[in-house]
């Protein structure tokens, strides 16, 4: 690993781990949905708090420095990202489970496959989560 991976690896755990917390989030307020909380909606605190990590996430994965070896890694972030964009503003209109688990599910996939790219950003993978949902 040269120094500039290593270098890339540490700077961008900390937003690897910020879009998974918000991919929780998320998955947290559908739960809580599902489960009929008259909490949860568009105007729940989680859902602000999934939104204010994501702006300030977002704005600093945009300005890492990517080397050639950490160039897939990356691109998997930012599409993790952009799903994770997708979602939120679905979550903002109303909690309809599909316009948000589609998204969301799009986000935590590119979230794996960046764990694969490099070391340092395990995951646990969804489909062992108590909350998949079946086709």
């Amino acid at each position: 690993m040269d120094d500039a991976t290593a270098t890339y690896i540490f700077e961008n755990r900390k937003h690897f781990e910020d879009l998974r917390q918000v991919a929780a989030q998320l998955a947290g307020l559908l739960v809580l949905n599902a489960a009929g909380s008259q909490s949860a909606g568009p105007h729940h605190p989680m859902l602000d708090a999934a939104n204010q990590l994501y702006q300030e996430t977002v704005g600093s994965l945009h300005q890492a420095q990517v080397t050639p070896r950490a160039r897939e890694h990356h691109h998997h972030l930012v599409q993790a990202a952009a799903f994770l964009r997708t979602a939120l503003a679905a979550a903002h209109t109303s909690l309809e489970i599909d316009p948000i688990l589609t998204p969301l599910r799009a986000a935590y996939a590119h979230l794996q496959r960046a764990s694969n790219q490099l070391p340092g950003f395990q995951i646990v993978a969804f489909d062992q989560g108590c909350c998949e949902r079946k086709s």
